[in-house]
């Protein structure tokens, strides 16, 4: 989080948003914007593409700055979204776990949303029963 104090004793509150590129041993998990300065209250849209085969699920996670837990937000599996509980309202993802996903902030919230970012690209694992 950044503030900036104004001249008639205003303070601008933004949030940064750090990212980083996706690693795989193929380098071909590709995140972008790589850093984000986020107005309160302004959405921003994160993407994830890769080209590895096979691959059909791309997940969102965040570190957050108070305990450096990764936590899962999202992740889409083939065309189907998922967000997790806690994360619903304020992030939406969309696209195609097979190639290219979007990560959504709708509504940015103080220090919960500050932190980084890291999308990641794997193959579901589930069996159908």
């Amino acid at each position: 989080m950044f503030y900036s104090n104004l001249r008639n004793g205003g303070t601008i509150l933004c949030y940064v948003l750090c990212l980083r590129p996706g690693v795989s041993l193929s380098k071909s998990v590709y995140q972008s914007p790589s850093t984000s300065l986020v107005k309160p209250n302004a959405s921003v849209t994160l993407n994830c593409s890769h080209k590895i085969p096979r691959y059909d699920t791309v997940l969102w996670y965040k570190c957050s700055v108070e305990d450096m837990a990764l936590n899962l937000i999202a992740y889409i599996y083939y065309k189907t979204p998922t967000v997790e509980p806690s994360y619903k309202g304020y992030f939406d993802v969309k696209g195609d776990g097979e190639n290219e996903a979007f990560l959504h902030i709708l509504k940015p919230r103080q220090n919960d949303d500050s932190g980084e970012y890291f999308c990641a690209a794997s193959i579901h694992s589930g069996t159908e029963t």
